[in-house]
């Protein structure tokens, strides 16, 4: 009992270090611009200066929020998906290219494969949304939930997911839409299997399965981290008490 404690806290260690590092990828962009920002202001360039200064604190307002790398990271995977969807459909798909023993035809699954897409994008910012407006009634029940640095806890961020996760219907009915995806997935990789491997397009299809399957993998491991550790969810700023990019530490 004591060794599978040590490896589960060896485990939650690992992801605070994971979501940490990613969180700090995502805000590079906005550092980037207060850097260049700064420079602008050295050479006296007030246009310049208030543009990267503007696009820096959106990136700040946004990577302070949570969910931030989850939405960032459905945005590359689903983005590629689509990308590799139409590319294959843009391609004249020849006999050579049909699906042996399927129920569809290629350019049908792949519109559904890109759909399913469509839909992670949509349904990441709106969960993030649904997420930061719990935190907000929260909050305006309780402001002493504000901490130092006008900071609000893991606690009560984590609250806020599972309140919105367990009790919203658009949550459910992305469950179910996501088991759907995972599973087109699961038989297009089989599909492609008995596509001649004279296609043309025989490795996007291939990978725009593999990008939906390992996305369904992100999204399980994703909730069961924010749900069931608490040291994973971050802290989040309620509102810049200055105007200087980057989260405060509480």
């Amino acid at each position: 009992f004591a060794k599978s404690a040590e490896r589960v806290s060896l485990v939650a260690a690992a992801m605070i270090y994971i979501f940490q590092g990613c969180k700090e990828i995502c805000a590079l962009p906005g550092k980037a611009c207060t850097a260049i920002g700064e420079c602008c202001r050295s050479i006296n360039c007030k246009p310049c200066e208030d543009c990267c200064n503007a696009v820096g604190q959106g990136c700040n307002n946004f990577t302070d929020k949570p969910l931030s790398t989850f939405v960032l990271l459905t945005f590359v995977l689903s983005g590629f998906e689509l990308y590799y969807c139409f590319k294959a459909l843009a391609e004249p798909a020849g006999e050579e290219c049909a699906f042996r023993d399927a129920p569809v035809h290629l350019p049908t699954y792949l519109y559904l494969h890109a759909g399913f897409a469509v839909l992670n994008i949509v349904f990441a910012p709106w969960f993030q949304y649904q997420v930061w407006r719990q935190i907000e009634r929260e909050v305006s029940k309780n402001p002493s939930l504000v901490g130092q640095n006008f900071m609000v806890g893991r606690t009560t961020v984590q609250a806020a997911f599972k309140d919105v996760f367990l009790q919203d219907f658009g949550v459910l009915f992305y469950f179910f839409a996501l088991l759907a995806s995972f599973a087109w997935s699961w038989f297009g990789k089989d599909w492609v299997n008995s596509v001649d491997e004279l296609c043309a397009v025989r490795g996007e299809i291939g990978a725009a399965a593999q990008l939906g399957m390992a996305f369904f993998g992100v999204a399980v491991v994703y909730s069961w981290v924010w749900y069931n550790c608490s040291c994973c969810a971050s802290t989040v700023r309620w509102r810049q008490p200055v105007p200087s990019y980057g989260p405060v530490t509480a």
